[in-house]
């Protein structure tokens, strides 16, 4: 077996041999044996055997391939058996040269940390170097394995299977015996540790446990797949489904044009029909319009140089409702021109929808750019380097921190040998990196140059990375970052670093001050362990009584008692209950207080502390409340607490009982309008407590209310007064006359109501209360202070109705509620009062009620796991019991030095106090000897292996404190480098902890492709759906000119167009600009990155031609702009996933997606505006406007995602049975649509059958034309008519042998025609159709049958018609 490339180009000599020495077009039917393939010797893989079956299939059909892939099989299989091809363990053998590979890049890796680490390359460029190091090692591994098994076991059975494609691929050989490689994590991010063992060698459980990640994902990823696949392919069925080849050419000159890519168009125009003429660059006819292109015609155009070849379309057919034959080209299953009936749509969509589970789904997500090096060149030769003449170069820096130089025109390199030997010439392309200088002397096998790919320009995404900060000490700026305030527009300001630079941090002991700690120690002072460095207290802010209370947690509570009253006058008692404890407050004279909260609780200002519990005010059932005049009450925000009461007086009250029920009514046991004594059952279970007439309330037969109303009835006719008292009644006082003869002596509350014995009036009595002006209590108390806040208990009194309210109860209610309210004063808002029980001063039984406002302080305790570990010592200054001053201290804190060293503050300021402060310790210093004079000043900052004296590189990083004669002391430190543009989280001089974060890196790195892969790119394409953040695109032609907003960051990109008017587009943050000042765009170009909104594409189209052409013309031409960007849109995602599918398939589709336009206007046509509609009706309906001298309608073009599009076809049964059943059917039903039934869905659900294949029935139009006078020929059976002519006893027409296969009938001659007639008795001026109508059942019995004899013989001799 010889290695693999020279293999693949002798299997390529040998399909080209195969190719000329057959004789193409063979017929099938010939056995294979009549031209024999010449013996050839050499290894057939997998595309060998693809090629050769291909080859079988074309020349000799169907029957000879099958055989022969049989006995290809078997023989493969016989010879796998004998040569015992099957995988061991060890034929897993790894290469050699891994050791080698893996060593290199740890070197690499740890060159790079180190670069890292002296501060000479970012974090990002740390990461980026990392990860393209392993990639590249992982690439060269492939490659020493690929060489490995060529060289040394070329029949290793593992290699023959991944090499041949019978099983498995390079990836997973890759993985079983180079190594597993990067992997990544769950977000999507690459882990910068790579797998560096194989499956053969294991894996650490570490390594296990990151590959896992991956395996998960590739399950759940496979499960998602199958139905997201399926479901697309649905929805795909459901679009296309009513497309059908029904005419053989549309006869249109549209066309779509195939580009060749590199000069090669593969098998893009195989199976299609030129639209016109196709000619060499010499003017050599290739073809003639319609030509069907096979292989070999795509060859000759491939070789004659033609750049691009018009061909027809389903996208530009112009078949109504369909594909003719012409446009759709070949049926790529047999490789003829498609037949008539054909379901291409159908096809089309199970083409596209099929390898959807192939694609992925996952959405990769690279940390950093992870592009490994492309287009690295590297000398050949040892030599010197010479750049030509015109060389232009700039300085640059690459995403790994090296230095190199860009070059900026196209120019020539040389490396001149320094022996004898060739010049070595290297072509570099504007835009690549050089990482020599001119003049410089190399060695062979040195990276010399990254030449660019083209000009293209890669869309970037801005990403950011914290540095976070290793050791604990005061940050340094070097003057090369340049820091400079940035102001956002929310007025925050932000320092960015302007160019390249380090950011020092030189390491000390930093302490973290409490709030409001004070320095006690001055800067730049010795300062020895345990020594006080700041110290913080905490004061009272009123003063008052101390409690200690026991400790919560790691704090302890220090409560001091501000403000104390005692109720003197109440005892507290304590009463249980059911429902717990209940808390009363009695007075000397007996009254009771309930208590609304519980000793120990809080309250705060203006809350109730205990309300009188008073049955004066108690009624005994629900009632109606009337105030007399003089009594009134404060308005309240809300009813909740009732009503305060500002004057008293007197309230009315009239009690009425009301039953709330929600019953049957077939329950209720008295009838409405009754009079009824006290416990009575009014409704099953329910009794009255009084007497009096009873209202019942009811709605749909279920009671609502039944109210008594007690009181004295009297029937009366007087109908003055009946009407005097309808409705609510009213008050009578005492004395006065209500009706003839009947006057009253109390004060009573007249209605009128009716009974079943007939109208009355019903006199209701009413209680009258007296509320007074004040609550009547005991003496509170207020307590008054000098200073701080005060406290008082005020009494109100509140009403708990108002006016006329009814309230609807069976038990009584409480009228009057007298409240005692806590009153606060000069307090401040989180301030609570507590409510504590304590004993009398005198006798200790006897329980009083406490009110106390309390300052609590909460004092840290000195515990082992505080963060500075000990350095915080808390005492407390105070005894439980003492009393203190407003602004006493309770507690200090003091942080104590754990080290000694010399102290240093940071600068303070009135609004910036100092937070932290640093002691630099002997162990942050170290002191190196030299052999000579240092060269190094004091304040100078070193990384190791820069030079103090001559031949002494040092050995660690920092800042020179002090030089002498032969030493140098430095103060360690720490730099990190930041790139321009970087956020800074600190400024020069500021404090830090270990694990701040200092700064956050800006940068670019390439988008990774549209992150959106596969199939859910597939979806958003196919269902047409609008991105978020789409790019902005440009909608006139025109010059580009770039203006700067207000701030920094606002752009605006203005397009003047040729009628010098000026489209202004503002750019959001953070977005790209693709284009230049002063260059031309046209309509729909990107003026920024981003993904294509397709809508908005259409519409910069349409808008843009609409100006310079017709209407019509305008419409075509942008939908076949969109239609060639979403095919090859759509195209592109299934290459990239390896997916090959004919270009017509997702034609036919997009044909369904741009098939209708929206009318905008609708001018003198029955159109409705706002309709969606084909836009062949649109075109028909707008020239019978331009006939008749009609307004056209006005429409522009729409496009539609697949799912949308099958809920507007025009077959309501179709997209019925799609999706959303009901909307269809009930708006169908509404504007009572009628079904055509066209497609095939429809056709099957109303079981008919389906109009494609046998039951085609496209022609039925054209036959009724042609068919003239016997239509219900094709009334029977389309499909079947030529059969019928001869089949029909009640009449044969002689009908003349067919011109054409396709005029089926021709019009038969009047002598014909009068003999028929005579035959069966017409009458000849019945009209035509009459003369052909079946004649109807009573006369065919009667009639006698005349059969044409040599007809039946011959249907008899065809077996269609039997003896009988």
């Amino acid at each position: 077996m010889t290695s693999s490339s020279s293999k693949s180009n002798k299997s390529r000599k040998s399909s080209k041999a195969a190719k000329d020495t057959t004789p193409v077009h063979e017929s099938a039917s010939r056995p294979l044996s009549k031209t024999p393939p010449p013996f050839r010797n050499h290894i057939v893989d997998k595309r060998g055997l693809k090629q050769l079956v291909a080859w079988a299939y074309k020349n000799h059909g169907t029957a000879v391939t099958s055989s022969m892939a049989d006995k290809l099989k078997d023989l493969g299989f016989r010879y796998a058996t004998q040569a015992a091809v099957s995988i061991s363990v060890n034929d897993l053998q790894v290469p050699e040269a891994k050791k080698a590979l893996l060593g290199e890049a740890e070197e690499q890796i740890t060159a790079t940390e180190e670069r890292y680490r002296l501060g000479e390359i970012t974090e990002v460029e740390r990461h980026t170097k990392v990860i393209d190091t392993w990639t590249e090692t992982n690439e060269r591994l492939v490659d020493a394995v690929k060489k490995n098994f060529n060289q040394n076991a070329p029949l290793n059975s593992v290699w023959m299977m991944a090499n041949s494609g019978a099983r498995g691929n390079m990836s997973q050989v890759r993985q079983l015996v180079g190594m597993r490689g990067l992997m990544a994590n769950p977000q999507g991010e690459i882990i910068d540790l790579p797998i560096r063992t194989n499956f053969r060698e294991g894996l650490t459980v570490t390594e296990y446990v990151i590959s896992s990640y991956g395996a998960r994902k590739g399950l759940v990823d496979t499960a998602l797949r199958t139905a997201d696949s399926g479901y697309l392919t649905r929805r795909l069925v459901d679009v296309a489904q009513d497309v059908i080849v029904r005419e053989d050419d549309c006869g249109t000159t549209r066309h779509i044009v195939v580009e060749a890519e590199d000069g090669r168009f593969g098998n893009r125009l195989v199976g299609r029909l030129t639209a016109s003429q196709v000619v060499s660059a010499v003017g050599e006819v290739l073809a003639e319009r319609d030509t069907e292109i096979d292989p070999p015609l795509s060859k000759r155009i491939e070789k004659a140089g033609v750049t691009a070849v018009s061909v027809r379309s389903p996208l530009t057919c112009e078949a109504n409702r369909s594909v003719c034959r012409k446009c759709y080209g070949w049926a790529l299953a047999h490789n003829e021109l498609v037949d008539l009936g054909e379901a291409v749509g159908i096809i089309a969509a199970q083409s596209i929808g099929e390898p959807g589970t192939q694609l992925t789904m996952r959405t990769f997500h690279t940390g950093g750019v992870s592009t490994a090096e492309t287009g690295v060149v590297r000398s050949v030769v040892a030599g010197t380097i010479e750049f030509s003449a015109k060389a232009r170069v700039r300085p640059y820096r690459t995403p790994h921190g090296v230095n190199a130089q860009q070059a900026e025109v196209d120019f020539n390199l040389s490396i001149k040998p320094v022996g004898k030997g060739k010049t070595q010439k290297i072509e570099i392309t504007n835009g690549s990196l050089l990482f020599v200088e001119n003049g410089q002397t190399i060695d062979a096998d040195v990276t010399v140059a990254q030449i660019a790919a083209g000009a293209v320009k890669k869309s970037v995404e801005k990403a950011t990375k914290d540095v976070i900060c290793d050791l604990a000490g005061q940050v340094r700026y070097e003057e090369a970052i340049q820091p400079r305030e940035v102001t956002d527009r929310q007025g925050n300001i932000t320092l960015k670093a302007q160019r390249l630079g380090r950011m020092w941090v030189l390491a000390g002991d930093v302490y973290n001050l409490p709030p409001n700690a004070q320095p006690v120690v001055q800067g730049d002072t010795e300062v020895t362990e345990g020594q006080v460095l700041a110290e913080a207290s905490q004061r009272s802010e009123y003063g008052g009584d101390v409690r200690l209370r026991d400790s919560i947690g790691d704090s302890r509570e220090v409560q001091i008692v501000t403000t104390a009253m005692t109720l003197k006058d109440f005892k507290l008692l304590e009463e249980s209950t059911h429902s717990g404890e209940i808390w009363n407050l009695e007075a000397k004279d007996g009254t009771r207080y309930r208590l609304n909260t519980i000793p120990g609780s809080k309250i705060g200002s203006g809350e109730v502390v205990a309300e009188l519990a008073d049955d004066r005010f108690r009624t005994g059932t629900g009632g109606l409340v009337k105030f007399a005049p003089g009594l009134a009450i404060k308005k309240a925000r809300s009813a909740k607490n009732g009503y305060e009461v500002n004057k008293g007086g007197t309230l009315l009250w009239i009690p009425q009982e009301t039953h709330e029920i929600n019953k049957d009514i077939s329950l209720l046991m008295i009838t409405d309008g009754q009079w009824i004594e006290a416990g009575t059952e009014v409704v099953k279970d329910i009794f009255s407590q009084t007497a009096g007439v009873v209202t019942v309330t009811q709605k749909n037969d279920i009671l609502r209310e039944i109210i008594v109303r007690s009181g004295d009835f009297h029937l009366s006719s007087d109908s003055k007064a009946l009407e005097r008292f309808e409705g609510d009644g009213h008050m009578v006082n005492p004395g006065e006359e209500i009706a003839k003869g009947l006057s009253i002596q109390d004060m009573k509350y007249v209605q009128t109501v009716e009974t079943p014995e007939g109208k009355g009036l019903l006199l209701r009595p009413v209680e009258e209360y007296t509320i007074p002006n004040e609550a009547q209590l005991p003496e509170l108390s207020h307590v008054k202070q000098a200073n701080g806040p005060h406290l008082g208990i005020k009494a109100t009194q509140r009403l708990a109705f108002k006016d006329n309210e009814l309230i609807k109860s069976v038990e009584g209610v409480e009228l009057l509620k007298t409240q005692l309210i806590l009153e606060t004063f000069d307090t401040t808002p989180q301030m609570t009062v507590d409510v504590e029980k304590a004993p009398d001063k005198r006798a200790k039984t006897i329980s009083r009620l406490r009110l106390v406002i309390l300052e609590s302080i909460l004092v840290r305790r000195d515990t082992m796991s505080d963060s500075s570990h000990g350095s915080t010592h808390t005492e407390l200054q105070v005894e439980d019991g003492i009393s203190v001053k407003a602004g006493d201290v309770i507690a200090t804190t003091q942080i104590l030095c754990k080290q000694a060293g010399v102290a240093q503050l940071p600068e303070a300021t009135e609004a910036d106090p100092v937070r932290r402060l640093l002691v630099e310790r002997p162990e942050d210093t170290t002191t190196l000897s030299t052999s000579g004079k240092p060269v190094v000043a004091v304040g100078q900052r070193i990384v190791d292996g820069e030079l103090l004296a001559e031949g002494d590189p040092s050995s660690c990083c920092g800042e020179v404190e002090a030089v002498d004669s032969n030493s140098v002391t430095l103060r360690l430190g720490r730099p990190y480098m930041v790139s321009p543009d970087s956020v800074l989280h600190v400024r020069d001089g500021d404090l830090v902890q270990r694990g701040d974060g200092l700064a956050l890196l800006v940068f670019e790195r390439q988008k990774t492709g549209d992150i959106v892969q596969g199939l859910p790119r597939i979806e958003e394409l196919l269902e047409a759906r609008r991105p978020r953040e789409s790019a902005v695109l440009c909608k006139k032609p025109g010059t580009v000119e770039i203006k700067q907003g207000d701030d920094d960051e606002s752009l605006t990109v203005t397009v003047i167009e040729a009628d010098d008017a000026i489209g202004e587009y503002p750019i959001l943050l953070g977005r790209n600009v693709m284009v230049s000042d002063g260059q031309q765009v046209t309509a729909g170009e990107l003026l920024t990155d981003g993904p294509i909104n397709p809508h908005e594409l259409l519409e910069c189209f349409f808008e843009d031609l609409r100006s310079r052409k017709p209407l019509m013309d305008a419409a075509q031409e942008a939908i076949a702009n969109l239609q060639h960007r979403l095919v090859t849109e759509v195209q592109n995602v299934y290459k990239s996933q390896g997916v090959s599918i004919d270009d017509k398939h997702i034609e036919v589709i997009v044909r369904q997606m741009t098939s209708k336009v929206r009318v905008e206007d609708a001018g003198d046509t029955t159109l409705l505006p706002g309709e969606l509609i084909e836009l062949r009706q649109v075109e028909d309906t707008n020239q019978a406007m331009a006939i008749t001298g009609g307004a056209p309608a006005e429409f522009t073009p729409v496009l539609l995602g697949i799912t949308k599009a099958s809920l507007n076809t025009d077959s309501f049964i179709s997209a019925a049975s799609f999706q959303e059943t009901t909307r269809v059917l009930t708006e169908a039903a509404i504007e009572g649509k009628s079904d055509w039934l066209r497609g095939l869905k429809e056709n099957v659900i109303i079981g008919r059958l389906i109009p494609a294949g046998t039951g085609f029935s496209g022609f039925e139009e054209e036959l009724q034309k042609e068919a003239g006078p016997h239509p219900d020929i094709l009334s029977e059976d389309p499909a079947g008519y030529r059969r019928m002519q001869n089949l029909r006893p009640d009449y044969t027409v002689e009908m003349p042998p067919a011109a054409s296969s396709t005029a089926v009938l021709d019009d038969p001659s009047d002598a014909d025609l009068e003999a028929t007639r005579t035959r069966h008795n017409i009458d000849p001026s019945a009209s035509n159709f009459a003369a052909f109508a079946r004649p109807d059942a009573d006369n065919e019995l009667k009639e006698e049958q005349v059969v044409d004899a040599e007809a039946v013989e011959g249907l008899q001799e065809e077996g269609l018609l039997s003896d009988d």
